[in-house]
């Protein structure tokens, strides 16, 4: 009986210490095991996987949002997602190739999302990726199947580039970072947003007051059956001001400002947030009187924000390697390269290497992309010529290897996207030097005076061929100036429009001083963070039209 008994000890034993031991192996490692294995049974079906990549975000985000002084919101929530991407075929044709007149909204790239266990228990992630794997690849065959049949009925493709690039594989793990500190954080940013938002509350013009804070830890994880395995942690922290009012003839008019930082440490003092909260008040108050203006055509100045914006969404998402593919797109810059695209002192840069631009942090940053390339510069304009695009592991023809920007949220799939921006000149003026400029081209074209565009809240950009290729910015923020050299006007009711190649040939010079833009992009694969750095812009055309008109009455009460 008692070796029996013993037997059993060490038997039980033997269960734990295994157990164990499987609990430190690292996901990534467990993600590469399970692809390895779950490819070299499909790679033996009729329509072959050649590839399988697993990627895993693990997620902890603590928020908090604060109107008129009162705290509304409160969250802190962690969660582990999976995102699972087959490829079959081969890298020549796949089931990401484009089908031609497809007007169901399909996408490309077939891949499944799952939430999966905190505990690295290779048996139980064994059962999820085996379960979202073969969903996957059904998928990805079917949609293969229509490939070649679309194929068989269409003419053939503009661009004859594969649909899989060919890249090496990479090993990289840092250690986790602890989030042990978020809840005491946000219980201290609460404090302080509720402080902020308050501020609003002193002026009664003002219809809403709003501070946020949020804080986001990704340790995010990704595995292939080429060999990659990689482990890696983003940590950024945000405030965000934001109010509005209603001008009396119904026009909403709303501001705002965020704060970026790497670290709890770099976020602004309060004294410095509640000084903007000031500037944020009194600026709606003096909206609320300014005159409505009307439609424009002629020369302005773009302050660094607005010109960051600019660049952004009418320049840098038309140098998106993934999306000239598409045959529906533009392709306003495809056969462009070498060519002089801007001013010949101009040149733009992507870096996702980079934190910080003298001092200022950026949150485009990153050290491996979602497609598990490394992130690189990627010089896209030297003096004025386009030399390449951005490119992710969908290939043109122009750019057949990936530079690190296939990125995405983890519930749609990593397409070609931004990182940092930076846009320099090698002869910038200074803003003295940029004002005369705008008001020497208002007395050539014989013009009263021209506009200052100080804030933007963004814009919309169509790049598709079917409609109109134009762009349209909605300003926060615009001053008349005045070629008799008057003080500058304040005024209201304004959208900047136009044409992309038209607007980037009116670039006359750039401002010495930078500026940098932190914000997310949202495009078809989600919002992700992305920066711009950039000078104020000096244009010599540009057109505006009067801001859709709103129809909402002005609050009859005074406000409590």
């Amino acid at each position: 009986m008692k070796k029996v008994k013993l037997l059993s000890i060490l038997f039980l034993l033997g269960i734990v210490a295994t157990s164990s031991f499987g609990a430190n192996i690292p996901l990534e490692e467990i993600l590469f095991r399970k692809a390895k294995e779950n490819l070299g049974q499909l790679s033996k079906e009729s329509i072959p996987a050649y590839y399988i990549s697993y990627r895993v975000y693990e997620t902890t985000d603590a928020n908090a949002s604060s109107t008129f002084g009162e705290l509304i919101t409160k969250t802190h929530q962690k969660r582990r997602i999976l995102q699972t991407i087959v490829r079959v075929g081969s890298p020549k044709l796949d089931n990401t190739h484009e089908i031609k007149q497809n007007n169901n909204g399909e996408g490309s790239v077939t891949f499944g999302t799952a939430e999966i266990p905190y505990e690295n228990d290779e048996s139980t992630l064994a059962l999820i990726l085996w379960e979202k794997t073969d969903q996957v690849y059904k998928a990805a065959v079917q949609r293969f199947q229509k490939v070649k049949a679309n194929m068989a009925v269409v003419v053939a493709a503009e661009d004859k580039s594969p649909d899989f690039t060919s890249e090496k594989s990479e090993i990289y793990s840092v250690d986790p970072i602890s989030d042990k500190e978020f809840l005491k954080e946000q219980d201290i940013m609460i404090e302080r947003i509720k402080k902020f938002s308050a501020r609003f509350r002193e002026n009664k013009e003002l219809d809403s007051g709003n501070a946020s804070y949020q804080a986001s830890l990704t340790r995010s994880y990704f595995a292939s059956t080429e060999g990659t395995k990689i482990a890696q942690n983003s940590l950024q922290y945000r405030i965000g001001l934001n109010a509005s009012t209603i001008a009396d003839d119904g026009m909403n008019l709303p501001l705002y400002n965020n704060y970026f930082a790497h670290s709890f440490k770099e976020l602004p003092s309060d004294k410095e947030v509640e000084k903007e909260v000031l500037a944020i008040s009194k600026m709606l108050s003096d909206l609320r009187r300014a005159p409505i203006v009307d439609t424009y055509a002629g020369p302005a100045l773009l302050s660094p924000e607005a010109s960051g914006v600019f660049f952004h969404e009418f320049f840098g998402h038309r140098i998106e390697a993934a999306r000239m593919k598409q045959e529906s797109d533009a392709q306003t810059f495809k056969k462009k390269i070498g060519e002089l695209v801007l001013s010949s002192d101009m040149s733009v840069v992507f870096d996702p290497t980079i934190r910080y631009y003298k001092q200022l942090p950026l949150s485009g940053d990153y050290v491996f992309d979602d497609e598990g390339i490394r992130g690189r510069r990627v010089d896209i304009v030297k003096d004025g010529r386009l030399k390449t695009f951005l490119a992710s592991r969908t290939p043109i023809e122009e750019v057949l290897q990936s530079n690190g920007h296939g990125r995405g949220v983890i519930y749609l799939a990593p397409v070609t996207r931004q990182s940092n921006m930076i846009i320099e000149s090698n002869s910038p003026k200074t803003e003295k030097e940029l004002r005369q400029l705008l008001i020497d081209e208002l007395k050539r074209q014989d013009k009263p005076f021209g506009y200052l565009f100080s804030k933007v809240s963004g814009g919309f950009t169509n790049t598709n061929r079917v409609s109109a290729n134009s762009f349209n910015v909605n300003p926060l923020i615009v001053y008349r100036v005045f070629a008799d050299g008057k003080p500058d006007q304040l005024v209201r009711g304004v959208n900047m429009i136009g044409t992309p190649l038209s607007m980037f040939s009116q670039i006359g010079a750039c401002g010495k001083e930078l500026d940098v833009f932190n914000g997310y992009c949202g495009a078809e694969s989600g919002s992700i963070p992305v920066s711009c750095v950039a000078p104020a812009i000096f244009v010599k055309m540009i057109e505006t039209q009067r801001q859709a008109k709103s129809h909402v009455q002005p609050p009859i009460l005074p406000r409590p």
